[in-house]
């Protein structure tokens, strides 16, 4: 009966190492691809800043180029990737880096009771909830222009352009930016991202193609002439609720003079199950911890059922 037991725990340590085992090869395997920190959807067609605003008229600007539709935010030992894909991309003016109308700024609120409320620079023409500072901001466009700010920057700051890159991946949608990972450090659950979209013009003020009360060949309409209305075409945000896209852009008062007050996506908004923290490694350890229950229960029937076998001593 020793031997049976003493066979069964040698054979369950076996398991065990080799589960262990398959599961280090594949960790070294899988460090390769970027981990995944963070990714949502965005509604598909809302590329109409607070619901009211169109186009400009000219044949260059195509419905959709600046429909924001997912973003995702990853990392490896070197760089954090910022993937924003678009219903539409296209190159009409040949920018080295593939793209020539999406101006994308994601404003990263990293550190809890810390960052600002402003944009830094007249542009984007809104505000951040005070409870939700930003304290990185990571700017791409076209044409070189990749820069990160941190919230100490001022209205004269060049930012931090070395080492950043901006792309289209192989499936002509989606934008990819790549940050040195010793500029901004390893995303964490914890941290919030405010996604606008706007249109670059290298005459607007910050590169953002204004929104005016009716639309022209190379502006926007929908918005007010008072230029207090959100220069920004879509953000990402969830859909319906009160932190939707049309509740947060659309709470500006042009009159007033009061600008829109934006709160940003984070882990909590993953209860619709859009977003997703984390998750790159978890189906094999749970394959591993299901495959660890799985032997170990067959190793104790069959311990139970080879001891029921053994006759009695007389």
């Amino acid at each position: 009966m020793q031997r049976t037991y003493l066979k069964a725990v040698l054979c369950v340590i076996a398991v065990i190492i080799t589960v262990m085992t398959l599961v280090d090869l594949w960790a070294e395997t899988a460090s390769a691809e970027p981990i995944v920190a963070f990714e949502m959807n965005d509604p598909i067609g809302d590329d109409y800043g607070p619901g009211t605003y169109t186009y400009p008229t000219h044949k260059a600007f195509l419905p959709g180029l600046l429909d924001l539709t997912f973003f995702r935010v990853s990392y490896d030992v070197e760089y954090v990737y910022f993937d924003t894909t678009f219903r539409e991309v296209t190159n009409t003016w040949n920018a080295p880096e593939g793209f020539s109308h999406q101006l994308i700024n994601i404003y990263i609120d990293t550190t809890k009771g810390a960052g600002r409320t402003d944009a830094i620079r007249k542009g984007a023409m809104v505000a951040f909830d005070k409870r939700y500072g930003w304290d990185i901001l990571i700017k791409a466009l076209g044409w070189g222009g990749c820069r990160a700010f941190t919230s100490n920057d001022n209205e004269e700051s060049k930012g931090i352009s070395d080492g950043l890159e901006a792309g289209v991946l192989p499936d002509s949608k989606t934008v990819r930016v790549k940050v040195p990972l010793p500029i901004i450090g390893q995303p964490e659950a914890s941290w919030g991202y405010y996604v606008l979209i706007g249109s670059q013009d290298a005459f607007g003020d910050d590169d953002f193609r204004p929104v005016m009360e009716e639309a022209t060949s190379w502006t926007f309409g929908g918005g007010s002439n008072l230029e207090f209305n959100p220069n920004v075409i879509d953000m990402l945000a969830p859909e319906g609720g009160k932190f939707s896209q049309e509740r947060l852009l659309g709470s500006y008062d042009a009159d007033k003079g009061v600008l829109a007050v934006l709160v940003p996506v984070s882990a909590g908004m993953a209860r619709q199950g859009v977003a997703f923290l984390g998750l790159s490694s978890t189906p094999m350890v749970v394959l591993a911890v299901v495959g660890l229950l799985l032997v170990g229960g067959a190793v104790v029937v069959w311990i139970r059922r080879k001891g029921s076998s053994i006759p009695p001593k007389r």
